[in-house]
C-alpha cells in the first residue's frame, strides 16, 4: 500500500510539473505570437509511450480556463472603453467596439466629432489617448484569444484521437466481452 501512495504521489507530482511547464510554454507563445512552443510540448507527450493522455486533459482544461478568461478581459476592456465614452463624452451614438470590423482611433474620433461637435481641445487629446490605449489592448487581447483558440483546438483535437484510438484497442482487444460480462 505505501509503494502505491507513493507511486500515486510520485505520478502526481509529475503531472503537475508537466502542467506548470505547459502553461509557462502557452505564456511564451502568446508573448512571441508563436504556437510552435506549446505544439511542440503536446508532441512529446504524445510520442512517450504510453502516450500522456490525462497531461493533455489537463493542458486542455487549463487552455479553456485561460481562453474564458482572455474573452472575458477583452469584454472588460470593451465594456469600460464603452462606458467612458458615453459617460464622459456624451457619445449617444451605438458602441463603435461592437462593430465587427473594429474602428481605428481616427476612425472613432471623426465619428465622435461628428456625434459630439461641443468637444474641446483638450477633451480630444484625451478621448485620442484612451482610445489608442483601449484599441492597443483590445486588438492584443483580440490576437490572445486567436492563438489561444487555436491551440485549444489542437490539443482537444488530439486528446479526441488518442481516446478514440484507446477505445478502439480495448474493444478490439476483446476486453469488450469481460467488461460486458462483468456488467451482466
Amino acid at each position: 500500500m505505501d509503494d502505491f501512495s507513493v507511486m500515486d504521489l510520485a505520478s502526481l507530482a509529475e503531472m503537475n510539473y508537466l502542467r506548470l511547464e505547459a502553461m509557462d510554454l502557452f505564456e511564451r507563445c502568446l508573448t512571441e505570437g508563436n504556437p510552435g512552443y506549446l505544439e511542440t510540448f503536446i508532441e512529446e507527450q504524445i510520442s512517450c509511450d504510453p502516450p500522456r493522455l490525462e497531461v493533455l486533459r489537463e493542458v486542455t482544461d487549463d487552455l479553456h480556463q485561460r481562453l474564458l478568461s482572455l474573452r472575458e478581459y477583452y469584454m472588460d476592456v470593451v465594456q469600460r472603453a464603452w462606458m467612458t465614452l458615453r459617460d464622459d463624452f456624451g457619445v449617444s451614438s451605438p458602441n463603435p467596439f461592437e462593430h465587427h470590423r473594429q474602428l481605428s482611433a481616427p476612425e472613432l474620433i471623426d465619428q465622435l466629432q461628428h456625434d459630439n461637435p461641443d468637444l474641446t481641445a483638450e477633451e480630444t487629446v484625451l478621448l485620442v489617448k484612451m482610445l489608442d490605449t483601449s484599441l492597443s489592448t483590445s486588438s492584443q487581447l483580440r490576437g490572445d484569444i486567436h492563438l489561444t483558440e487555436q491551440l485549444y483546438a489542437y490539443v482537444l483535437d488530439w486528446v479526441d484521437g488518442l481516446n478514440a484510438t484507446f477505445a478502439k484497442r480495448y474493444w478490439a482487444d476483446g476486453r469488450s466481452d469481460k467488461y460486458m460480462h462483468g456488467i451482466q
